[in-house]
């Protein structure tokens, strides 16, 4: 576990919370760590889609809850911590491009919420 993780059976009450509440403990942790975390490898991330068939990028905001919804998918995966100003500076700007928007905290392939890069950017600022 990481300095700015936490225990499993705190990341357990997380995920049974719900969506409001999801969406609201990710931009606290965000606020307050600096940091979210999103799921892949070395050289990939993980990225689903939703029923409109819209590219998505899963972020949790912390790694334990991550390893939780993913762990065992796919060997070599793993939470991968990015830094808020890093994401909003480098990973906005790419998501743009790739025309994905933001799914926010997902438990069992349920949303929190799916924000625009837009609402994402206004939310965390």
């Amino acid at each position: 576990m990481t300095s700015d993780d936490i225990p499993r059976p705190e990341a357990e009450q997380l995920r049974g919370l719900d969506e409001t509440a999801r969406v609201a403990r990710t931009f606290e942790a965000i606020a307050d760590r600096g940091a979210l975390w999103v799921w892949g490898d070395e050289g990939d991330v993980l990225f689903t889609e939703d029923a409109r068939r819209r590219n998505l990028l899963p972020i949790w905001p912390y790694a334990t809850v991550a390893r939780l919804e993913n762990e065992g998918e796919v060997d070599g995966e793993h939470a991968i911590r990015i830094p808020a100003d890093v994401f909003l500076r480098e990973w906005l700007p790419q998501l743009e491009e790739d025309d994905a928007d933001i799914a926010v905290f997902p438990v069992e392939e349920r949303n929190a919420a799916v924000l625009t890069l837009a609402e994402f950017r206004s939310r965390l600022r």
